[in-house]
Formats: C-alpha cells, structure tokens, sequence
C-alpha cells in the first residue's frame, strides 16, 4: 500500500480506476434501472405462456364435464406440482377455493407451511376470458378452464408469484452479474493502462525539471531546461530557467559582495594599522626625546602624532557614514540648496590649499543654476572629496577645473584634473570599491562615500580618464528643484 501512496503512478491510477469504477457502476445501474419494466415484461409474459399452458394441458387431460377438480388424477397433479415453484390453487366457477397443489420439493425445495391467500383483486378477473398475470406484491397470475361445451369450468391460479418470477428472472439476473463483473474488471484494466500513459507522459518531464533542479542545488548553475512546449510544463521550464539565470545572477552578486567585502576589510586594516603604527612609533620617539629634554623634537613628534590622530578620526567618520549611507533607506537631511553657492564655497575653501600645492584650480559653470533639494551637507562632503582626490594626483603645475552643467532632467558637477590619469580596469575598479592605498591627507574611502551619497540622492558617480591625460570625476544628480510658492 505504500507504493500507492508514494507513487504518482500509483495514486493517478487509482484515481482513474476509482472513476472508471464508478462510471460503469453508474451506467450499469442505468442500465438495469431501464431494463427492468422491460424483464419484468418479459417474466410476465414467460409467466402467463406457462399458465395458458397448464390450462389447455388441464383441459386436454381431465373431462371437466364429469370430473371435479378438487380430486383430479394423481398423474396430472405430479405434473402440475412440476410447472410452477409456487402453489397452484384450483378454482371453481364461483371462485372458491377447490384444491391447493404444492410444489415439488424435490424439485423446487421446500415451501414454507403456509396456506395462501386469495388475493381481493382476483375476485374481479374471474369472468375474464384470458390470462392475466399481476406482478405487485407477491404477484399472481389467473388462467380460465372451459368444458368440452365451453362453459366456464373454474380457473387456475398461481399465488403468490415470488419464487416463479425470482426463477424467470434468475437469467438476466445472472446476465446483470456477469456483465457487471465484466465491466468492472474492463474499467480498472483500462484505468491502469491510461495510468500508465499518462503517468509516464506527465513524469517524463517532471523527471527533467527534478534532474535540472539537483544539478543546480550540486552548483552545476549552468543547467537549463529545454522548451520545446507551450504548456504547463513548457511554462514551468522556462520558470525554472529563469529561476536558475536569477540564481546564478545573485551567485555572482553574491561573490563578487564577497570579495569586496574581503577587499574592503583588508583595506580598512591597511588604514587603521598603518597610521596606528606610525601613531605609536611617533609616541615613542616624543617619549625619547621628552625624557632626554628635547623639547622642540617632542613638539615636532607630537604635531605628527595629533595629524595621525586626525586621520583616524576621518577614517572612522567615513566608515560611520557609509555605513549610514548604505542602508535601505539612508537618512537625509533635504533642505533647499542654491547650488551657486556651494560651488563658489567649496571652490573659496579649497583655493589655499590648490596654491599651497603650485596646482591652478579653476572655476566654470552657467550665470544662473537651479535651486536642489538635497543634503547640502553631504554634497559638499561629494565635491570636497572630489577635489581632495585631484589634488593628491596632480603635479605642481598642473590644473584641476571645478564645473557644473545643466540639463532640462540632470545636474553634473564635475572635478577635471590633469594628473597621472587612470587606466580602464583601474577606473572599472575605482567605483566598484576605491583604492585603499592612503596619503597622508586621506581614507582612502572618500571615493566609496561619495558614491553612495550620489546613490542616495538617486544619482550617481562617472569617471572619464586616460593614461597621461588626467582624470574627469562627475557627480550626476538628477534634477529636482525647490518648488517656491
């Protein structure tokens, strides 16, 4: 039974067997619904044949002219008891009961020792001048007896009928049977042949999608299905190809998070580790120099320990605020910022320090710029970082251009420098997670910062750049003013 129950064949074909069953259960019990007015029509009619002719046989053998029925000769009530499985009651031409002849036990078995009764409709068919047979209830059946002359001598009357029409009926009864046997035995051997083929039909695909699905769960994520099918099987391949693309997708996703995260971890240590090092190196050589009385040296050391201490401080500023910065839903503080403005005071902020390096910086946007809403705050920290980052790799001497332009949908804010210039799997790389490789004056993770600051306002960071030639760091920001009533 438990293959039955694990089986898909087993279950499909039961379930077909059980409606096969009941659809020939169903038509043969129609079946023998209608067919039995028609074999009880056949009984009765088999029935009164039998009577007319044990009548004509009663009239042919006894003179009813001078015999009376109630002491017929023994031959002739032997072969009367041999007609009918039930009692035969002679009647006289009033309809009194004459003599009652029991059926051959031998023959038919015992009869219950029970006289039996005349039946109340009898009395009405008496003057009739034919046989009549009535089959509700017990039934009975009625044949006239004549003289030689033709006078009405009596009649002859079976009562009740059950045990002859149980016997007239015993062939289609058997016939029912058999055919019922038959038909059965026909619905479940064609139910488990359909079972089979469509079991076989259905599995073979389920089979292929089940295979495919083990070879993606063993890592095998280049398994597909083949769609040669428009339906459900067909739709269900092409679900579980996009299932295992999505799969492989997010695998790759996945690794690649993976290494960046290797990356970045292995970077933040580079950063914390170098100037901590460098901190306590610094610490020492002040203690030296403290304990030897070198005043101006500890001084010297000390100023190097504080920019030290300065660093770290960014750097941890910066990994706080990516971490801000990379949730769902990162918190802004959107105000209204005249973007005039903050270029004009991060261009004025920066000036010195461009000088104090030997680098030009200049300026070029439109007369009138647009009003954003954004986080003022953190875009000034986008363009800070920008041009900290150009000039850390422009010579003394070059040039690093601050500029803005401004379309109908989009805001560039843009950082051009004329450094060392970047090749294109450094620049495919600097976006996707910056160098950790620090300066002095940096995190290394101003890059990162900045991008997902741009994210963060549903914009975005681009890098145009060549070697020798300098590098183009833009901020695209997509165009949402202030709207002023």
């Amino acid at each position: 039974m438990s293959f039955w129950r694990r089986s898909v064949f087993g279950r499909v074909a039961l379930l077909l067997s059980g409606a096969q069953v009941l659809v020939a259960l169903l038509a043969v019990g129609l079946s023998a619904y209608f067919a039995r007015t028609r074999s009880l029509g056949l009984a009765a009619a088999g029935i009164r044949l039998r009577l007319d002719a044990l009548a004509e046989e009663i009239e042919q053998r006894v003179d009813l002219d001078r015999a009376d029925l109630a002491h017929l000769p023994l031959p002739v009530q032997l072969d009367l008891s041999a007609r009918f499985p039930d009692p035969v009651l002679l009647l006289d031409s009033l309809g009194h009961l004459v003599t009652i002849i029991w059926p051959d036990s031998e023959l038919f078995g015992p009869y219950p020792n029970t006289l039996p009764v005349l039946p109340s409709e009898v009395a009405s068919w008496l003057r009739a001048d034919e046989v009549v047979v009535q089959l509700e209830g017990d039934g009975w059946a009625l044949a006239p007896l004549y003289r030689l002359d033709g006078r009405r001598a009596g009649s002859v009357l079976v009562a009740p009928l059950r045990r002859s029409l149980a016997r007239e009926l015993s062939g289609t009864q058997a016939a029912y049977y058999r055919a019922l046997a038959l038909t059965l035995a026909a619905a479940v051997l064609l139910a488990l042949l359909l079972g089979a083929l469509f079991t076989r039909a259905l599995l073979k695909p389920l089979r292929q999608v089940v295979a495919e699905v083990q070879r993606l769960g063993a890592g095998d994520l280049s398994a597909r299905l083949p769609v040669a099918r428009d339906d459900e099987f067909g739709r269900l391949a092409r679900a579980v190809n996009e299932m295992a693309e999505a799969v492989a997708r997010s695998v790759t996703l996945l690794q690649e998070t993976d290494r960046m995260r290797r990356e970045l971890i292995a970077g933040i240590g580079h950063d914390l580790r170098t100037p901590l090092a460098t901190l306590l190196g610094y610490l020492e050589e002040a203690q030296r120099h403290l304990e030897a009385g070198r005043l101006e040296a500890t001084q010297a050391a000390l100023e190097v320990v504080q920019a030290r201490g300065r660093h770290l401080g960014r750097l941890i500023e910066d990994l706080f605020e990516l971490s801000v910065l990379e949730r769902p839903k990162p918190p802004l503080h959107l105000e209204p910022v005249p973007l005039a403005e903050l270029l004009e005071e991060t261009a004025r902020a920066h000036r010195k320090l461009f000088t104090a390096a030997g680098i030009k910086l200049q300026t070029s946007w439109p007369a009138e710029l647009p009003v954003l809403e954004a986080d003022g705050a953190r875009l000034r920290r986008v363009l800070d970082n920008l041009l900290d980052n150009a000039r850390r790799h422009t010579p003394s001497g070059g040039t690093v251009v601050l500029s803005a332009e401004v379309t109908e949908t989009m805001v560039r804010l843009a950082v051009h420098d004329t450094g060392e210039g970047l090749t294109p799997e450094e620049q495919a790389r600097l976006l996707r997670f910056p160098t950790t490789e620090t300066q002095p004056q940096g995190t290394g993770l101003g890059l990162r910062v900045s991008q997902a600051i741009a994210r963060a306002h549903g914009g975005w960071l681009e890098v145009k750049s060549s070697p020798g030639q300098g590098s183009t760091f833009t901020l695209v920001l997509l165009r949402q003013e202030v709207q002023f009533d």
